[in-house]
């Protein structure tokens, strides 16, 4: 004995396990989709870190030399400072009074950033001297 299923059952299973089908595939078409992107965004997380440590070997390169250019300047300063602290200067190597100014406020300057203040930007009043009060 046969059992004959009708024509629309039979259409209705094949419309089920076409639609199944479909949704199973597309599922898997999608978890592949996400293994790539998940794959790229790694990749773009690596790249990332290797600028990154670049980055900071970079900066660290720098804050050591800036450090050894400040340990240099500092040096520097204080060899200015020492030379020129209270030299007696003849009458005949005397220097005009606007280069004594701005050599003075030079000497002022790194000073006080040896003490850790601000400069003075504005040279002071006795630095505007005219060519009539030349000897």
């Amino acid at each position: 004995m046969s059992i004959l299923i009708p024509t629309w059952v039979r259409l209705v299973m094949a419309g089920t396990i076409t639609v199944v089908t479909f949704g199973a595939g597309w599922t898997v078409r999608d978890w592949k989709r996400d293994a790539e992107v998940l794959a790229s965004i790694e990749d773009a997380a690596a790249q990332v870190k290797k600028q990154t440590d670049r980055i900071d070997v970079a900066a660290a390169t720098y804050e050591k030399e800036r450090a050894d250019a400040d340990v240099r300047s500092t040096v520097r300063e204080s060899t200015i400072r020492e030379i020129y602290k209270d030299r007696p200067v003849s009458v005949d190597c005397a220097v005009p009074d606007v280069a004594r100014s701005v050599l003075g406020d030079a000497v002022r300057e790194a000073n006080a950033r040896a003490a850790g203040q601000s400069a003075a930007t504005v040279p002071s009043p006795a630095a505007a001297t005219s060519a009539v009060d030349r000897p």
